[in-house]
């Protein structure tokens, strides 16, 4: 199976998930529901973009690309170090630690790049959440 049909396959499921976020918005009252229709709208959208980008023609003489293996297992295994530290140390420990390794080895970036982008992402991840939304976030076992 080649990396378009894998796009195209998670496209398609992701956006399922999507427009069933859209209906459950819609049955909430008031404005309970926004949320879900913003985010499962955007969500949609994207998906509908990749859906459609991975259908772009090939040359007869082109292969497929084949799916890169070890950078997916690496991705993989990052985002379930993120998932064990977010209980141990905390959401913004692991969050900065999980994207300056991915952005770091996977993306690439240079250390000063990545660092960057990791705090700013974090901070702006802290400050929609703890303080717009109000959502409890986990902290550190050792601290509550």
């Amino acid at each position: 199976m080649s990396i378009d049909a894998i796009d195209r396959c998670v496209a398609v499921l992701v956006g399922g998930f999507c427009a069933a976020a859209i209906v459950t918005g819609l049955g909430m009252r008031g404005d309970a529901g926004i949320f879900p229709v913003i985010a499962g709208t955007l969500g949609l959208l994207s998906c509908a973009g990749i859906a459609l980008g991975s259908l772009r023609g090939r040359a007869p003489d082109e292969p497929p690309a084949a799916l890169p293996w070890r950078r997916f297992l690496c991705w993989c295994l990052c985002v379930l170090g993120l998932l064990g530290l977010m209980v141990t140390v905390g959401t913004f420990v692991a969050l900065p630690l999980f994207l300056l390794a991915s952005l770091r080895w996977l993306g690439r970036l240079r250390w000063p790049a990545a660092l960057v982008i990791a705090v700013a992402f974090s901070a702006l991840i802290y400050v929609v959440f703890v303080y717009l939304l109000s959502v409890p976030l986990p902290t550190n076992r050792l601290m509550g």
